[in-house]
């Protein structure tokens, strides 16, 4: 059985080889890509971002500096984190594209729903979903949450109670999740737990 755990852990972890590159303008900090926390830099300045084929997540936030009311004073633009989910085939040229701001006034205006497309290398927009990380939570959230009262009204119709604790998730199930919530590092150093506890044994 942890033969089994260690050849499908080894199968989740994410491939070395990349599909595409994408740069991000300066006026986006990159906060997550596919679920990992990704480390930008302080200064404003374009950040390139390894796709991988398939679907591919990112959360961003948009920032712009403008002069402030005030002489020679500064003002920045944030919007809330967002995301962008979309899939990406063996395609090295994609371009990210945005209608900037061009003044204060405009930036207010974009950070309560910033829109930003991503490209082709033939200039077509692909099929992207762009909402607010919050709001996308609430719907994964809500999701859930009507997925299990439609398992309590099952049970309840039906008057068998042990038909609502036996639909919980499995074991392998829960460790989906959580792999899929953990680090390379993290999966990493789990394997290496797995290989010592199993070579104990025998």
């Amino acid at each position: 059985m942890k033969k089994f755990f260690v050849s499908l852990l080894l199968a989740l972890l994410p491939l070395s080889s990349f599909a595409a590159k994408l740069l991000i303008p300066a006026e986006f900090s990159v906060v997550r890509v596919n679920g990992e926390e990704f480390s930008s830099s302080f200064i404003l300045q374009e950040t390139e971002v390894n796709l991988t084929t398939g679907q591919n997540v990112l959360v961003l936030r948009y920032n712009e500096l403008f002069k402030g009311d005030i002489d020679d004073s500064q003002q920045t633009i944030k919007s809330e984190s967002f995301i962008l989910l979309f899939s990406v085939a063996n395609d090295n040229d994609l371009k990210f594209s945005f209608a900037k701001p061009i003044d204060k006034s405009a930036a207010q205006e974009f950070s309560k729903k910033p829109v930003v497309n991503i490209l082709d290398r033939n200039g077509s927009k692909l099929a992207v979903i762009n909402q607010s990380l919050s709001r996308y939570n609430d719907q994964v959230m809500q999701e859930t949450m009507m997925r299990r009262q439609e398992v309590v009204k099952k049970s309840l119709e039906s008057g068998d109670q042990t038909t609502f604790t036996k639909t919980g998730p499995n074991n392998l199930t829960m460790l989906k999740y959580w792999w899929s919530q953990a680090s390379d590092m993290d999966k990493q150093e789990f394997i290496k737990h797995l290989n010592t506890t199993e070579q104990q044994q025998f």
